[in-house]
């Protein structure tokens, strides 16, 4: 892992954020797993492709999400009080080069991607709430972590270490339990992370309720190549 090389990211660390949501989505009733993994057991666990092990990688699952979209005045003629405002739709990809076509860039994409997201919504990333990403696997979230801005390049371990991303701290990361949890539907992904996101805005996710939400974002990936996010809103 070039992150690892380079910032000394530990093993230890990348499998934490597992067991973070391992735990959150204990609160989720439509998560897949909804149990406790210690963190010895996602360390010990068959290896996959190091640093990730079998417990760091996202299960397939069925699922299915949808999404209703009207104009704001539209929501208002129909009253509909519980509405979420989009502040921002934004999809990039990589960059169309020969290195690209074998390994792709999920970093480069998720960048120009969420560059483009907060300059359309008017806003940083330390004004973001909360976030739902794309943890196909443990290291792609802790990756994600500097790509987003939530953090600077290299810090992104002691975001998981201080507890930053989880439930209760500065700025939750996959409060569903993610794709290492919740499970990972594949076209159902994206729009289910944005249900996840609304859940929050509305003060309808129980037990894991990101208190106090107003603004989260939604990242998810496409065969490595492509990004989207979305800024949304707490409207009342």
């Amino acid at each position: 892992m070039e992150h690892a090389k380079e910032h000394g990211t530990t093993f230890e660390q990348f499998a934490k954020i597992s067991v973070k949501n391992h735990h959150h989505s204990t609160m989720n009733p439509k998560a897949m797993y909804q149990i406790e993994t210690p963190l010895d057991d996602v360390m010990n666990a068959e290896m996959i492709s190091y640093p990730n092990t079998k417990l760091m990688c996202s299960v397939n699952v069925d699922g299915s999400a949808a999404a209703v979209l009207v104009s704001e005045k539209k929501a208002k003629e129909l009253g509909l009080a519980r509405a979420v405002k989009v502040r921002a739709s934004a999809m990039a990809s990589d960059p169309y080069t020969e290195r690209d076509l074998v390994m792709p860039d999920v970093n480069a994409c998720t960048r120009l991607a969420a560059k483009d997201a907060y300059e359309q919504a008017g806003i940083g990333p330390e004004d973001i709430n909360l976030v739902e990403l794309h943890d196909c696997f443990a290291t792609a979230e802790m990756l994600h972590y500097e790509n987003l801005g939530l953090c600077k390049d290299g810090e992104a371990g002691k975001m998981i270490d201080q507890g930053h991303v989880e439930l209760g701290g500065k700025v939750p990361v996959n409060v569903s339990g993610g794709l290492l949890s919740k499970g990972h539907p594949l076209g159902a992904t994206g729009i289910a992370n944005i249900y996840e996101i609304c859940t929050h805005l509305r003060g309808e996710a129980g037990k894991r309720q990101v208190e106090g939400a107003k603004i989260g974002l939604t990242h998810v990936i496409g065969l490595g190549t492509a990004c989207g996010i979305h800024i949304l809103e707490k409207t009342s």
